[in-house]
């Protein structure tokens, strides 16, 4: 999708049970666009049918904003 800049599952390895899912976006409108988009719908759909049912039974939205980067020389 435009404006996809990456995705990373993130699994705890202690003291949690819940899984992340991490995104990153050029902006909130590319997101938004993803997530209203067939795509979006055909994707879930499909991950959903090869688990056998949901695979996930709740989600909540975090959003941040980038403060401060730091890339190596």
């Amino acid at each position: 999708m435009s404006g996809f800049l990456g995705f990373e599952l993130l699994r705890p390895t202690a003291g949690e049970t819940r899984y992340f899912v991490y995104t990153r976006w050029q902006s909130e409108e590319h997101y938004r666009a993803w997530v209203e988009s067939p795509a979006f719908t055909r994707g879930h759909a499909q991950a959903a049918a090869a688990a056998g049912g949901p695979v996930a039974t709740h989600s909540q939205l975090l959003s941040f904003e980038v403060v401060q980067t730091a890339q190596p020389r």
